[in-house]
């Protein structure tokens, strides 16, 4: 899992500068950014972009557009975040990562300016993505904002379309502490006469955002109105499904992703794939493309026999869409829970929301970050889920194994919490990300 080429002592120097770049913390406005890019020759206006901003499923529909426009032959650029493994995952044309000489190079061409500038990790990472998909000529680049989107460092480009995926609490200390004011904060991505994909929202925040939509004289597109998909049949890692939409159809559509989430991330993006007029697609492209989509780290399948998930779910809003799927995917079936959750994250809904298919929850810490504290993670859950055997151990590095000799070939695991788990739980399966 670590890299080996012969650039990596150079690489690691210089992405602990970049890391350090973090102490500097949320700085909201975009001045910086654009001042860095209006020095570096505006490297966002040689690119047309798709913008993706809200609180869950970003990941999961910028991949699958991402596939769906690679299938159809377009040379794709993709800015995700955050890692999980490598640094390098956040930047991709066509899903190859940026190498780590192109890391150093511009680390080491710009350092003066991100020292004047002071720009955040976030901002500089940006300027990095935007200048390597302008310099490669990418066909378009698919951007996911980082959190939020009026002052997000992404929000730089006037893209193609918009995308506004479904809105929970998250980030309340930044973004707020209501679901209208984070759904600001989210429409301020929004620009006047681009497009506006919009997925399933509750219905006052439909109404906020389509309200946002038009006051700036944009097409609001809701994509329940638009793609209706159905599911046939649920396994363990994928569904068959029948699509329905004005330009594309499809019957029994291998979708390689688990939950009903998932089907509201994947009409989203046939939604927006029926409204990007620029770049006309065929059937067939759309239907490999959405095949061959993959996002780690989703309710990801890493062993049968015993059943091991690993999902990132880090908040409510997440981690609830993890158990419905779960519960539709393996109705009436029980899951020991491994959790491990950042130190901001909502606690006091969790057993509850858990607590319909737990039949027993360890709880850990996250490796080099930092965390809710095993012990009181645990006490929490153990107040709320008494009937429910809760272990607790800090060092995720050593629990993570320790579980999994414990359980048995039929038994279920579910993983969850943190991105941060990650480079622990590909290790041992020698996952590639």
């Amino acid at each position: 899992m670590t890299p080996t080429s012969d650039t990596y002592p150079n690489l690691q120097r210089r992405l602990n500068c970049l890391y350090a770049l973090d102490g500097k913390g949320i700085k909201p406005g975009l001045k910086r950014i654009q001042e860095f890019l209006d020095r570096i020759g505006n490297p966002e206006s040689r690119l047309k972009t798709i913008h993706v901003a809200g609180t869950n499923g970003k990941g999961s529909i910028c991949a699958m557009l991402a596939s769906v426009l690679q299938a159809a032959g377009l040379r794709v650029g993709l800015y995700t975040s955050p890692h999980l493994v490598r640094f390098n995952e956040r930047i991709r044309i066509n899903w190859d990562q940026i190498s780590d000489g192109e890391i150093v190079a511009f680390i080491d061409r710009h350092q003066a300016l991100i020292e004047a500038l002071e720009t955040t990790f976030f901002e500089t990472t940006t300027a990095m993505a935007l200048e390597h998909f302008a310099d490669r000529a990418v066909d378009v680049a698919i951007l996911e904002t980082g959190m939020g989107g009026r002052y997000d460092a992404t929000n730089v480009t006037t893209p193609l379309m918009s995308i506004i995926t479904p809105i929970g609490k998250d980030h309340e200390e930044f973004l707020g502490d209501t679901l209208e004011k984070i759904a600001g904060e989210k429409a301020g991505i929004i620009k006047s006469d681009i497009p506006v994909v919009v997925a399933k929202q509750r219905p006052r925040i439909r109404e906020f955002l389509r309200d946002a939509t038009l006051s700036q004289k944009s097409p609001f597109i809701y994509a329940p109105d638009h793609c209706d998909t159905t599911v046939m049949t649920r396994y363990p890692d994928r569904q068959i499904v029948n699509i329905r939409s004005r330009e594309f159809c499809f019957d029994e559509l291998d979708f390689p992703f688990l939950g009903d989430h998932q089907i509201t991330n994947l009409n989203t993006v046939i939604t927006a794939l029926n409204h990007l007029t620029a770049t006309p697609l065929s059937g067939a492209a759309v239907a490999a493309g959405i095949t061959a989509a993959r996002w780690h780290g989703r309710l990801e399948l890493l062993s049968r026999k015993p059943l091991v998930y690993y999902d990132v779910g880090h908040n409510l809003h997440g981690i609830r869409q993890v158990v419905q799927a779960l519960e539709s995917t393996f109705p009436g079936e029980k899951f020991r829970f491994l959790i491990a959750l950042g130190e901001h994250k909502k606690t006091d809904l969790l057993g509850k929301t858990i607590g319909r298919i737990a039949a027993m929850v360890y709880v850990s810490e996250t490796p080099e970050k930092k965390s809710i504290p095993a012990g009181k993670l645990g006490g929490i859950l153990k107040r709320d889920l008494p009937d429910v055997n809760v272990i607790a151990g800090t060092d995720f590095k050593q629990l993570f194994p320790a579980v999994l000799r414990q359980l048995g070939g039929e038994d279920h695991l579910v993983v969850l919490g943190s991105h941060y788990l990650a480079p622990v739980i590909y290790d041992f399966y020698k996952i590639n990300v």
